[in-house]
Formats: structure tokens, sequence, C-alpha cells
């Protein structure tokens, strides 16, 4: 046999070991003991930091539809799309986990037109806030994602 492949059956059978001893003390091994690690479920580990996904509610129908916004956090600032489109806003982040943004495009008469975002984090798996241009408002709530 191959050294990989003996490694993979040691790796297993130590998995099976570790599994049938905690079923004798819990009870049963209904669970994959490596299922966490590759759930691909996204853990807080640097705060903030990571993606996030969610809906963008508007708060009248003349202002669009919901979407789903994506946000991306770093060490020094985030960037959010919330329209799935080429808007993207950039902001930062204040050490009490408030996120302020803004966007500033020309409109079709030379105009500026801004787009801000303004939002606070809701524990460790939630942030919550207002995006707004012009008259419009949309309510986002973004979880890790």
């Amino acid at each position: 046999m191959g050294k990989k492949i003996l490694k993979i059956i040691l790796i297993r059978t130590n998995i099976l070991l570790g599994c049938l001893a905690s079923g004798a003390v819990v009870g049963s091994c209904t669970a994959d003991p490596t299922g966490e690690l590759i759930s691909g479920r996204v853990m807080a580990l640097y705060g903030l930091q990571g993606r996030w996904v969610g809906p963008v509610v508007p708060s009248e129908g003349s202002c669009g539809r919901v979407t789903q916004g994506l946000m991306s956090i770093g060490k020094k600032g985030f960037g959010f799309d919330p329209f799935q489109s080429t808007a993207v806003i950039n902001g930062e982040i204040s050490e009490d986990g408030h996120l302020q943004g803004r966007l500033v495009r020309q409109g079709p008469d030379r105009q500026d037109l801004s787009l801000t975002f303004d939002a606070t984090r809701q524990g460790s798996d939630a942030i919550a806030g207002i995006l707004q241009s012009g008259r419009c408002r949309w309510a986002v709530t973004l979880h890790r994602g």
C-alpha cells in the first residue's frame, strides 16, 4: 500500500475509534466528527471579518425590489454591494462595530448622487443598518455567509 492510502485508512480508523469511544459514554455516534471542519460554515475567528449576506428591503415600492446584499469585511474596512450590481459602497468600521460608508456617482445631469450605508453589529452573527439614497431607504440585515 502507498503511504497516502495508509494515511487515509489510519485517519478514518482514528475517527471511527473516537466515535465509538464517545458513543460508549454519550450513547450513540450520529454525527461525523469532521463535519464542523469541512461543513463550509463560516466561523467568527476574526471579529467581523469575512463575508456577510442578507436581504436589502426597500421602505417603498417605488424604490425597487428586495435584493440580496453581499458584504466583505477585511482588517481596515468593508465593501458592500447592496443591489447585486456594480454599485459597491466602501466604508470603515469603528472599534465598537459601527459601519459607515458612502458611494458618490454622477447622475445623468452631471449631478452627484450619493448612496450611504450606516449599520451596527448585532452580536457576533448579524449586522443591521439603513441604506439611503435621496428619498429611498432600505433596511439591511446581514448574516455570515
